[in-house]
């Protein structure tokens, strides 16, 4: 009977802890077992760090009227836009759905994630250089570059390129390029050396080969990669295939099989590449988006060296 009780106990704090985004592991009792795991980062809640939003604005730059004919121009946008002066422009997707055209999404998910980076970096991004993979309209890049990092962007659609060159002109940030890349080009070579932090933001699901795409983001990396992406909710190390057609501005540009690996098949593959250390972030909050509260999308911070 007491077992029993302690078997109930245990998994309902399990349970209890996984709705909060943490998992129990048995630590193994033989030293040497102890001594050959990676531990990652002390569990420290970083400063709270707030998106700088709504966007600034350069001074004498376009006025309200040019900015609505430009924004006209796109009949797709994956992020939704707010600047100083009041004026804010939806996301709009040939898929709609309320996660993706939340917009309040990408800043829950700035305050989730980006304090646990910049903590990592003393406290400050400024001076550091960020490579921002699949920036798409260059939401990521130019938080980043209003934090003080020098950026690089690159996203394989050229439409998506010239929005974020939009962006850019509207808000007057200087030290962030945007570039035309595939993923799959990507180089120290192509992109002018290797960068402090990687951004692996909302990728990985999108990709054939999520092992081969890891070791690729950290041949680009001197220092961290922050990896968001959505995971299958298996707790076992598992990787699920789906098929995906190029038919909205945040599918894969071409169309074939996609893969979503598990929690612990990520843990798996970062092992694999020689991560020194890792992290899932826990969510401080409940304000999130639904994906995250049910296990279907995280977030890890990745120390290369």
């Amino acid at each position: 009977m007491k077992q029993l009780i302690q078997r109930n106990m245990k998994r309902f704090v399990q349970k209890v802890l996984h709705s909060f985004g943490y998992e129990i592991h048995r630590i193994g009792s033989n030293p040497k077992e102890r001594s050959e795991r990676k531990e990652g980062p002390r569990i420290t809640k970083p400063a709270a760090i707030d998106p700088v939003w709504p966007l600034p604005r350069c001074s004498g730059g376009l006025s309200n009227q040019q900015i609505r004919e430009e924004f006209a121009k796109y009949d797709l946008w994956h992020y939704a836009y707010a600047f100083e002066g009041d004026l804010s422009f939806p996301a709009r997707h040939n898929n709609p759905g309320h996660l993706a055209d939340a917009p309040e999404r990408p800043l829950q998910r700035f305050r989730h994630f980006m304090p646990s980076l910049v903590a990592s970096n003393n406290g400050s991004l400024r001076g550091k250089r960020v490579l921002d993979i699949a920036c798409n309209s260059g939401f990521w890049s130019i938080q980043c570059a209003l934090l003080g990092a020098e950026v690089v962007g690159f996203d394989g659609r050229e439409e998506l390129i010239r929005q974020a060159n939009l962006i850019k002109s509207i808000v007057g940030v200087e030290k962030v390029e945007f570039r035309i890349l595939d993923f799959w080009d990507m180089s120290p070579q192509r992109l002018g050396g290797t960068f402090d932090v990687v951004l692996n933001l909302g990728i990985l699901y999108h990709l054939t080969d999520p092992l081969k795409a890891l070791q690729l983001t950290k041949s680009m990396a001197r220092q961290y990669i922050l990896l968001d992406t959505n995971v299958c909710s298996s707790r076992d190390s598992v990787i699920k295939l789906y098929w995906e057609e190029p038919a909205d501005i945040r599918d894969a540009i071409t169309p074939g099989i996609v893969v979503q690996p598990s929690k612990s098949s990520i843990d798996l593959m970062l092992r694999h590449i020689g991560a020194a250390t890792w992290l899932e972030i826990p969510m401080q909050t409940i304000d999130m988006p639904a994906d995250y509260l049910h296990d279907r999308r995280a977030s890890w911070l990745i120390k290369v060296a």
